[in-house]
């Protein structure tokens, strides 16, 4: 059966607590009991900070599962997960939580959490089929809320529950010091013909761009050369900046990571000197 993914619209909303509700008779039969009571609105879930996707057996048609992520700085929590009993066994779950993953990654998270039942089939094996692997609940205010909360609303008499965990960043590590020494190092081995030229123009090094992205690995923030005219009248530095996470994300070893960062300096300060990409080429600078 076919499952088509997308963000949960506005009619869709609509329907999420019922399909929580069904999704959850599937515990009650195995467990005697319901879980938590009523399950929260879908306009409810959408005023939290994340996202919603939906995932439909046709096109634009009526929405059979859900997964509600939450973000919080660099890292997700897939707080929700239901498909409707009729239409489970056809992987739609899955569909919904590796479209979950990759949106994650798209907004820039390292990691997804969930806490889910250790022994329950489609619930901690499942997911450990996705990737996802038992970890500590680390000792922060949103897990031991979520902790209280599992507490309070009885889920711990069920049966063992567990935190899991699964790295959606890819890429590399390097920290904020040694990637600018890094940068440092790189920009020294720049032609001399390159870099000679340079004027009142600085290197600034920043983790993301203000949008948060990994798309953008830097920017020439000025005016290049050619368009100055008149110059010279105390105007502040222009900078070429580089951003550390777009880099590290898109580079798995330091080989890699040194020429990509080679290529952003090149292209930047081809952008000081209104050099496009074609006259790069010819002065073979790329």
């Amino acid at each position: 059966m076919a499952s088509f993914v997308r963000t949960a619209t506005d009619a869709d909303l609509a329907e999420l607590a019922r399909i929580e509700d069904e999704a959850d008779t599937l515990f009650t039969a195995l467990f005697g009991a319901t879980l938590g009571g009523i399950a929260p609105s879908g306009a409810a879930r959408a005023s939290e900070p994340g996202f919603i996707l939906v995932v439909a057996e046709q096109e634009g048609g009526a929405p059979v599962g859900f997964v509600h992520v939450l973000t919080e700085d660099d890292h997700a929590h897939l707080e929700q997960l239901s498909v409707l009993p009729a239409h489970t066994r056809r992987g739609h779950g899955r569909e919904l939580v590796e479209a979950a993953l990759d949106e994650a990654a798209d907004r820039g998270c390292r990691t997804v959490t969930l806490r889910t039942f250790a022994d329950v089939p489609w619930n901690a094996p499942f997911y450990a089929s996705l990737g996802f692997t038992e970890t500590v609940s680390p000792d922060q205010p949103f897990y031991r809320t979520l902790l209280d909360t599992e507490q309070r609303i009885g889920l711990n008499d069920l049966g063992r529950r567990v935190h899991m965990t699964i790295d959606v960043a890819g890429g590399m590590e390097m920290e904020p010091e040694a990637f600018e020494e890094l940068v440092a190092d790189e920009l020294d081995r720049l032609p001399d013909e390159m870099v000679e030229g340079l004027e009142n123009l600085v290197f600034v090094v920043e983790d993301r761009p203000e949008d948060g992205s990994l798309d953008l690995l830097g920017i020439y923030d000025g005016l290049a050369v050619t368009e100055r005219g008149n110059y010279g009248m105390g105007e502040l530095p222009d900078r070429i900046v580089v951003y550390r996470e777009p880099h590290l994300a898109q580079c798995a070893d330091e080989q890699e990571l040194r020429d990509e960062v080679h290529t952003t300096l090149v292209h930047e300060i081809a952008h000081y000197y209104g050099i496009d990409d074609a006259q790069l080429h010819e002065m073979g600078w790329a």
